[in-house]
């Protein structure tokens, strides 16, 4: 006896780790599968039947149009309590357009049986019949995903909390020291205790700053100025202002004439190059020389190429997937000797995608090389930022 296709789509959606929940043209619940009901806290009898706005917030789940997916005519003109949607949408097939792809997900908010308010993805789909006539809606909760990004941003405030504490301790503690002892400490004493708390605010001030850089890049607000930028010029900038930071290093710079110009956002192109030349610095003996080269691709015309070498201890192969990785650093002696946030990599990486560009890493001991490639300036290019 063959298999009826609904039997099919009833078993995914009775088993399914994500919810769905369909409405009739009233806005009245007509179908909640299991997943559904235990997110909200409820039996699938006490969804059944309720308005979906007394569950989730209109404003959040209607926050984009929703997209219309066929449905079957025996459907009807209201959708009966118990119908699979899965099933109706099969039957009447699915427009293609109207498949949700990730970038048209939306959060919505949940009300919890407990009153906590829960927010999850969402997909808010329109179920028409074979004719197109509008027959109700159906809610897709993304629940593995609303876990993982919870799971993530929990992971995330705690390692935060970690690295906040840290300089916070010390100037809590050296300021306590002085307000206590000032007048039984000398000068000396006075001065050494300062500057450790300005060391540890200007950490602090880093950290936050780091935060909010991924905070924009995270959330797509990164601004991005792209230009004609020249690479020679830009390196010389960075390896200027890292100078006194590299008095106990020698950095070469090695750029040929004629270097194609790249094109780039002037900010976002020096905080590459800073982070990855103060690496440099921070993870190299004194006495050891950081190299920059600047360089045509070849074969791809269309991208300009620099790396950034130190002859520090090189970073073990099987850690190489993880340094581009939020508040990564590697167990080393050197590296608990050297502050940092863990976010430099990360950024830098995000930066140089934004910029339409890559970054990749090789590293032995003794040599750890980070190379960029970014766009080059074609004259269309720069002909086209002309007439903007």
């Amino acid at each position: 006896m063959s298999i009826k296709t609904e039997d099919i789509y009833r078993c995914l959606t009775e088993h399914s780790a994500d919810g769905y929940i369909l409405t009739d043209l009233k806005g009245e619940i007509s179908y909640c599968n299991p997943a559904a009901a235990r997110f909200l806290g409820r039996q699938d009898n006490e969804v059944i039947g309720q308005k979906l706005f007394a569950i989730f917030d209109e404003a959040s789940l209607k926050d984009k149009e929703t997209t219309a997916v066929g449905a079957s005519a025996g459907v009807g003109g209201t959708l009966a309590p118990g119908s699979n949607p899965l099933a109706a949408i099969a039957a009447g097939g699915v427009d293609k357009n109207a498949t949700p792809e990730p970038s048209n997900w939306k959060f919505a908010t949940a009300y919890g049986k407990n009153g906590v308010d829960m927010t999850v993805p969402v997909s808010y789909l329109m179920v028409t019949d074979k004719d197109g006539k509008e027959v109700g809606s159906l809610t897709v909760l993304y629940i593995v995903q609303s876990h993982t990004v919870q799971q993530a941003q929990t992971e995330f405030v705690s390692t935060v909390s970690h690295e906040l504490r840290t300089p916070l301790t010390s100037i809590k503690g050296f300021a306590d020291t002085i307000l206590r002892a000032g007048d039984r400490l000398d000068l000396a004493q006075q001065r050494r205790y300062i500057d450790i708390i300005k060391q540890q605010a200007d950490r602090l001030t880093r950290l936050v700053e780091d935060l909010l850089a991924v905070s924009r890049l995270e959330s797509k607000k990164l601004q991005l100025t792209v230009r004609a930028i020249d690479l020679r010029e830009a390196i010389q900038r960075v390896t200027h202002i890292l100078s006194e930071k590299a008095r106990n290093h020698k950095i070469n710079e090695v750029i040929p004439p004629g270097l194609p110009l790249v094109w780039a956002d002037a900010d976002r192109l020096e905080q590459i190059l800073t982070n990855l030349i103060d690496n440099a610095i921070k993870y190299s003996p004194a006495e050891t020389t950081v190299t920059v080269v600047a360089r045509d691709v070849p074969g791809t015309p269309e991208m300009v190429e620099f790396s950034v070498a130190d002859q520090g201890g090189g970073i073990p192969q099987e850690h190489l997937p993880e340094i581009f990785s939020k508040f990564s650093r590697l167990d080393n002696p050197l590296t608990r000797q050297t502050e940092g946030t863990g976010l430099g990599l990360y950024i830098t990486r995000s930066l140089v995608v934004a910029l339409g560009g890559q970054i990749k890493v090789t590293s032995v001991p003794g040599c750890t090389t980070f190379t960029v490639q970014l766009p080059a300036a074609s004259l269309e290019m720069q002909a086209a930022r002309g007439r903007d």
